[in-house]
């Protein structure tokens, strides 16, 4: 087990802004794309280390984005530290999406063939792991969560009754909110104050292409969209909104129900899911940002600096897929996600 480190909240902090200051970000990400090789990259973003190609440089990427929220949490105590548990488990339902579509799919490869991520302890799961050839049943049985295990069965029991690959992975979104309303539920009021903007943001936009995703691209019946969506961070159900936009099949209609701060933001955006999902994440590192140098007392500045790792991350896996696929510096940069000015 991996021991705590006592210190202080402002220790974290500090530490916090050094790593940041080391980003890919503005005119180092912009420099980053002269590198037009995979090797290259490689060598820039992980040193020395000789990778067979993008898929495990990515993999790569995401270990160290994994890695930096375990040293956030080893310096922080209880209940701050579960900020940064449901932030790991996001990264651990993606591995078990992948588990299961294998198993669902047919394919009962072992765990080191699947495009999984390692994390470090205290997020893995070992027994989840060491099962991975097994059935799905008896996969879900060794999830160490008690919440993600009932989720992930009755995903399972979803999938059987119609089996469409977004109610599993709807499913285990749900959870991952579900533990972050968990972790919020007990701050202190404080934290609180200062986490709750950015975690609604990311709630709002997770539930806008979900439905989205869910009416344009596979035609999911109202009653199930609203029903798999996530529910608002104090509460048992979605936003209202949700259930008003269910119905509909188009981008322009959807976005006619959300929120009326997404319609603004989006009023001059293309009715397509990428530019969507792209500026709204770019308006989420926006807000990531402005929280992150705007807090110094609250565990708002280490949680908001682990969403702008992530969408560093973003950035990163852009470029990497740039070079992957020969595209231009012209062609990457409107691909990638920068803070709203």
């Amino acid at each position: 087990m991996v021991a705590k480190l006592e210190t202080n909240l402002d220790f974290l902090n500090a530490k916090v802004r050094a790593i940041h200051s080391r980003l890919y970000e503005g005119d180092r990400l912009n420099e980053l794309l002269r590198y037009r090789s995979l090797g290259e990259l490689g060598r820039v973003l992980l040193g020395d280390e000789t990778l067979p190609g993008a898929i495990i440089l990515e993999r790569r990427l995401v270990e160290r984005l994994a890695a930096d929220l375990a040293f956030m949490w080893r310096f922080l105590k209880a209940p701050r530290d579960r900020l940064f548990i449901a932030a790991a488990m996001r990264l651990q339902l993606e591995n078990l999406k992948v588990i299961l579509r294998s198993h669902l799919a047919g394919r009962r490869a072992p765990l080191e063939s699947l495009p999984t991520i390692p994390l470090p302890e205290p997020f893995r799961w070992p027994k989840v792991e060491a099962r991975a050839q097994m059935s799905p049943q008896q996969i879900v049985l060794a999830i160490p969560e008690p919440l993600i295990r009932l989720s992930a069965a009755e995903a399972l029991l979803l999938y059987s009754e119609k089996p469409v690959p977004l109610f599993i992975e709807a499913a285990l979104d749900r959870t991952y909110f579900g533990l972050l309303a968990e972790a919020f539920g007990k701050l202190a009021p404080d934290d609180r104050r200062e986490v709750r903007p950015l975690i609604d943001l990311e709630l709002e936009i997770y539930n806008l292409m979900f439905i989205l995703r869910a009416k344009v691209n596979h035609h999911i019946d109202s009653e199930t969209t609203a029903d798999l969506a996530a529910p608002a961070i104090e509460g048992e159900t979605p936003p209202p909104w949700v259930a008003e936009a269910a119905p509909y099949e188009t981008a322009r209609d959807i976005l006619a129900r959300a929120p009326l701060g997404f319609q603004r933001l989006l009023a001059e955006t293309p009715p397509s899911l990428p530019d969507i999902e792209r500026r709204l994440w770019q308006h989420y590192y926006s807000l990531a940002d402005a929280i992150y140098y705007g807090s110094f007392f609250t565990v708002a500045c280490p949680y908001a600096f682990a969403a702008i790792r992530r969408m560093e991350l973003a950035n990163l896996i852009t470029a990497v897929e740039s070079a992957r696929y020969g595209l231009s510096i012209e062609e990457t940069l409107p691909r990638l996600l920068r803070p709203l000015r």
